[in-house]
């Protein structure tokens, strides 16, 4: 599996409760990038950055991934998720979850999978 992971960050780049962004390859409509969000636990997980609702962005329009909750937020509609799951939590998502991304910390990088499925 670790061969068909991109090296995204090192991981002290990405501390608790921050998130980065990377483009999925080969991008599809819809389906451009991916991001990675390390949990407050210490975790790391990876989403499509595609809200399952209507098939957008999560964060179309503002760029905004979380709202002030912390929940990944959809900004068209209102889906939202938990940001340690990707669990619809509320909103129009239907019991939905983000696609998740193969996602591995070692050795001071953090890796995940860019192919979107």
């Amino acid at each position: 599996m670790e061969g068909r992971l991109r090296r995204l960050c090192a991981s002290a780049d990405l501390p608790a409760g921050a998130s980065i962004r990377f483009p999925l390859e080969p991008a599809r409509p819809y389906a451009e990038e991916g991001f990675a969000y390390r949990a407050p636990d210490g975790r790391v997980r990876a989403w499509v950055n595609v809200c399952p609702h209507r098939a957008q962005p999560v964060d179309l329009g503002d760029g905004r991934l979380f709202n002030a909750a912390g929940e990944v937020e959809c900004q068209a509609h209102g889906a939202r998720f938990d940001p340690s799951s990707g669990a619809c939590v509320g909103g129009p998502c239907f019991r939905n979850e983000l696609r998740p991304l193969a996602v591995v910390e070692s050795e001071g990088e953090i890796r995940a999978a860019t192919e979107a499925a």
